[in-house]
């Protein structure tokens, strides 16, 4: 069953005994594959586009060679059809991708990227995935798909996203146009190349070939993909069941309602602080937290926030030659902050 279209009508009228590809989601369902699943993988940029060049070496050299691994990954599982959007460094538009993705009737279409912060402060994988009806349930679970995998390599999960551009429609154009013909389509941010706690994943051959190993992983996953050799079965198993939003999701552009410090101890000695801190956020899941010895002027780095929680416990270590005072701040999943109270040390 190729196209949105189909799906959406498979999706509705309950039809499970179709002849051809079939993407059935509710609770327990699986991803089958009568046919052959055609899969597109898109390497984010090149040509002229080099995408992130934070690093000597340009973002469209790494997503080209993870994509080459995911092809070679996923073509070791039964019934499926691989393609990529190009294999040469060459300049091509979004829409263009897109189009290509519809000429071979893609199942789905993943875009692999890789992250930078105008900060420098960000760390960890994420996933862009369409705003509305089918595509975003199919997006989402997918996405939930290659964010389990990174986090078992020990990458921060930051959360699967939508963005919505001035025009009121998805703002990211390889979404955008793959929506319009009726394609899932979701971008693949794998990690931050300006971030120490990332860095290390780009930096040889074997953890790039991981990536691409664990791109094609998620996908065999989700579509329940039989490994060729018998090594791997997924065919029972069930990828997370998103329901159908009845209109568009929207990101948050709001942040965190609040965020309570509250001193539980603080040695004068050895610098060290344990405080409480309560944040709600209505919107979004809180995800970073930090904190400043000299009122907002710098900051340290963002830290976990525990997962799922408004409240939690942490230790910090204020330093020597800093003023006696600590203040926090809290980022949900968009990034946006909101900073505590003051706490006086005196």
């Amino acid at each position: 069953m190729y196209g949105g279209l189909k799906r959406l009508t498979a999706l509705v009228l309950g039809a499970v005994l179709l002849v051809v590809s079939a993407l059935q989601y509710g609770e327990g369902s699986t991803a089958y594959a009568a046919e052959p699943v055609v899969v597109v993988i898109d390497p984010g940029h090149g040509g002229e586009n080099l995408g992130t060049d934070y690093l000597p070496i340009p973002e469209k050299v790494y997503t080209m060679q993870v994509a080459l691994y995911m092809k070679q990954e996923l073509e070791q599982y039964q019934n499926v059809a691989v393609y990529l959007t190009h294999e040469q460094d060459v300049d091509m538009k979004l829409e263009e991708r897109a189009e290509f993705a519809k000429s071979v009737n893609a199942d789905f279409l993943f875009s692999l990227h890789f992250n930078m912060s105008i900060s420098h402060a960000l760390y960890g994988s994420e996933v862009w995935i369409p705003s509305t009806g089918t595509l975003y349930s199919q997006g989402y679970s997918a996405g939930n798909e290659f964010l389990t995998q990174f986090e078992q390599m020990g990458l921060f999960n930051r959360g699967i996203k939508t963005r919505i551009g001035s025009k009121g429609t998805d703002y990211y154009g390889i979404i955008k146009h793959c929506s319009l013909r009726g394609i899932p389509g979701i971008i693949v941010e794998h990690c931050h190349v300006d971030h120490i706690n990332d860095v290390a994943n780009i930096q040889s051959q074997e953890k790039l070939k991981e990536f691409g190993v664990r791109d094609a992983t998620a996908v065999a996953r989700y579509f329940g993909l039989v490994k060729k050799d018998g090594s791997a079965d997924y065919s029972s198993y069930a990828p997370l069941a998103v329901p159908v939003p009845e209109g568009r999701v929207y990101d948050d552009t709001t942040a965190p309602l609040y965020l309570e410090a509250k001193l539980l101890d603080y040695n004068s000695t050895s610098r060290y602080a344990t405080v409480e801190l309560e944040s709600l956020d209505k919107e979004s899941p809180l995800q970073y937290y930090a904190f400043s010895t000299d009122n907002g002027l710098t900051w340290s780095m963002l830290q976990p926030w525990d997962k799922g929680q408004n409240k939690m416990t942490v230790t910090v270590n204020i330093g020597y030659g800093k003023k006696d005072s600590l203040l926090f701040k809290v980022m949900n999943l968009y990034d946006i902050a909101t900073n505590s109270n003051l706490l006086e040390l005196d």
